[in-house]
């Protein structure tokens, strides 16, 4: 039995997107970056970035002075990737971050 969160391949959505431009930061091993996070839910985020990742690759992104998330690649295209994070963000800690952005 797999114990990973599995990302929905279908058009409807387990969470809401929530507008949210802000710069974040990236790490997978020991390639980091700064990259643009575009919207974000308790599930996951759509990430605009300059590195190559595929399809479940695993990363940590920190969210300012938030504790890093760990997080999975579910789709990629040329210039973005949505993610899922591992363990879904608490709602008030959603609510307050993309209140403060």
């Amino acid at each position: 039995m797999n114990s990973q969160p599995q990302f929905q391949q279908t058009s409807g959505r387990r969470a809401d997107r929530r507008r949210f431009q802000a710069s974040v930061q990236f790490r997978a091993g020991n390639r980091r970056a700064n990259v643009q996070v575009q919207d974000i839910s308790e599930l996951g985020a759509r990430v605009s970035g300059v590195f190559l990742v595929h399809e479940d690759d695993r990363f940590f992104i920190k969210i300012g002075t938030l504790e890093p998330i760990e997080a999975r690649v579910a789709w990629v295209t040329d210039f973005e990737f949505g993610c899922e994070f591992l363990r879904p963000l608490n709602p008030v800690i959603l609510d307050a971050i993309t209140r403060c952005a």
